[in-house]
């Protein structure tokens, strides 16, 4: 009888060790899961907010508008935006060469060089008589005054891009594109633009709705 026990033990061992050399264990090694992925399938690309790519298209004017209908939105402003120009790069390194030590000096002097730029706002807009007008503010003791006035026509425009002609009728001293008769605007998305003048560099504004009727 223990001669049977034993020889029934002795073949559930072998019948165990069988098995195990079936499903491929090796002694000494763990059992790997198989990888839920075959080899050959390659992870496709997500766009995030953080990529180039999503950010352009995020920043990207509104599809079906044209770059004039989004800049001549009614009562809607386009407010100088200094530290997104060229002229406050500029301002920056002097004024931190001049008052390395004297941060109060340094926070009067790049004050001082925002004050000395007076296209504080502007707006496509339309007159009495239905011309498109070009206007330009100054911001005095808290108030907007109209410096800079012309007629102007739409040219070549994308949903990105319009370039403004001028008709004449100019009212006030040209404070930007001064001596010239077409110059390009260039949006960001429907509230932030940039144009290039040919003596303030790169000017970047930012729309605000109503700015132009609290003032």
């Amino acid at each position: 009888m223990a001669s049977h026990f034993r020889s029934c033990a002795l073949g559930a061992a072998a019948l165990s060790v069988l098995v195990l050399m079936g499903c491929g264990a090796r002694p000494g090694s763990e059992a790997k899961a198989p990888d839920p992925t075959p080899s050959t399938a390659a992870p496709k690309p997500v766009a995030t907010a953080a990529t180039p790519e999503a950010a352009k298209e995020s920043e990207a004017p509104v599809a079906g508008k044209s770059a004039s209908e989004i800049l001549s939105v009614p009562d809607k402003a386009w407010v100088f935006s200094f530290e997104g120009s060229a002229a406050y790069d500029k301002a920056k390194a002097n004024c931190d060469e001049r008052f390395k030590d004297d941060p109060r000096g340094r926070a009067r002097c790049i004050t001082k060089a925002r004050d000395e730029f007076t296209a504080d706002a502007m707006e496509f807009t339309r007159d009495d008589a239905g011309n498109d007008v070009w206007v330009i503010y100054r911001t005095q003791s808290n108030r907007l005054v109209q410096v800079y006035s012309v007629k102007i026509e739409y040219g070549e425009q994308a949903n990105d891009s319009v370039s403004i002609k001028k008709l004449g009728g100019e009212k006030g001293k040209a404070i930007l594109f001064s001596g010239v008769s077409e110059f390009k605007v260039k949006l960001g998305g429907e509230y932030t633009l940039e144009l290039e003048d040919a003596q303030h560099g790169l000017l970047a504004y930012d729309a605000r709705l109503g700015f132009l009727t609290q003032k």
